[in-house]
Formats: structure tokens, sequence, C-alpha cells
């Protein structure tokens, strides 16, 4: 089975930071029945030199262990040649010079048995603008942000209804926010890959999200 999600550019960017919204993580329902998943990343681009294009995508990778105590890993493996997003085994971060409507980023997932066995995600360069680190960004965005994004639809998560989450579903442009995780980031992944030593929640279970 395959899914797929996208973060969508902020039109009216003041709206978005000022709307009050229910707190929520949402899981997708599948996840990754192993300690670690590597990935590789082509880092052929419109904007930026390769170099740069690399460590911005595993810079939105690490923010997943090194904010949180999940007991999962992303693990960069090596850059690819490879462009085609399919479900072959290899879990592939891609720029692509096309658009896909209002979608900066959108990542593709195969599950089987409840099970994520494939995750790969496309940049929608021929859209965006894309910038790295944290100053020079104009009408663009920062991949560092959009990564841990897409990177948190990779491990499992859904787009959360809570405006603060890295996990909401748009994003205005040069925002950094999301490479600093919120609390409903953390809740999520947590649940989906608990701490070593913390007793896993039953299965089968999908949390959609949490009324006050």
């Amino acid at each position: 089975m395959r899914t797929r999600f996208a973060l969508t550019a902020a039109t009216i960017a003041i709206g978005l930071l000022l709307c009050t919204r229910t707190s929520a993580f949402v899981l997708n329902g599948p996840k990754w029945l192993v300690p670690t998943v590597p990935y590789v990343i082509n880092t052929t681009n419109l904007d930026l030199p390769d170099a740069a294009v690399e460590l911005a995508v595993r810079a939105g990778a690490d923010v997943w262990s090194q904010q949180t105590a999940a007991s999962i890993a992303l693990s960069f493996t090596g850059r690819s040649a490879q462009t085609t997003t399919t479900n072959d085994g290899v879990n592939l971060i891609v720029f692509r010079n096309a658009s896909s409507g209002s979608a900066i980023a959108t990542t593709f997932a195969w599950s089987s048995g409840g099970a994520i066995i494939d995750a790969d995600i496309v940049f929608w360069d021929g859209a965006f603008q894309f910038f790295t680190g944290s100053t020079g960004c104009t009408g663009g965005f920062y991949i560092e942000d959009i990564a841990a994004h897409e990177f948190g639809h990779v491990l499992g998560l859904g787009h959360s209804t809570s405006t603060a989450a890295t996990m909401y579903p748009s994003v205005a442009p040069c925002d950094m926010r999301n490479r600093t995780l919120d609390a409903d980031d953390i809740a999520g992944v947590t649940t989906l890959y608990p701490p070593s030593g913390v007793p896993r929640p039953p299965t089968g279970v999908r949390i959609v999200k949490f009324d006050n």
C-alpha cells in the first residue's frame, strides 16, 4: 500500500500563526519494525551546491534522534544518482524540477502488514526556491525545516492539528521553526517508538486526535 503526504506553502502566514487549534499528533498506522532506517540523497538541484544540500537534509533527519528519545534512527548512507521514487527498498530523497500544486515536498511511503517498507521524499524544486542554514532566505524555504517535516512522515507521523508542531501541514516562507520539534511531535514519535525500557502500547491502536 502506498500513501503520500505533502507539506504546503502558507499563503496567509499571519492567519496561520494566529489560528488556535486543538493540539493533536496523528499516527498514520504503519511503522518501521527495524531500529535504523537508512536513506540516500540525490543532491542534484537547481539552487545550491551538492554539499550544502546533503548537510541540510541530514540536519532535518537528525532532529528526530537528537531532540527525542525515540528508539528509532535515521541513517544517511550516501549519495545516489537515482531519480525514481518507487517501492524498491531504497529510501530516497530527491529534488525534482517539477511542481505538485502547492506542495513544497511530498513523502511517498509503502507499507505491508502494518510495517513501513520504503519511503521516498521529493522536494518540488521546479516550484520553490530552497535555501540552507539560517540566513539569506527570500521567498523560499530552508531545506532543514522542510526535511524535518518530511522525515516525520517517513517515520510514520501524519499531519498534526497543532500549529506549533513540526508536523503541521503548512509553513510560511523562510520559517525556521520546524527544525525544533514541538512537544506534540515528540509525543507522537515516542508513541510510535518508545524509548528503550518503556513498555510499548498495544498494537493496532491508531491515535487520530485529542480533544480538550
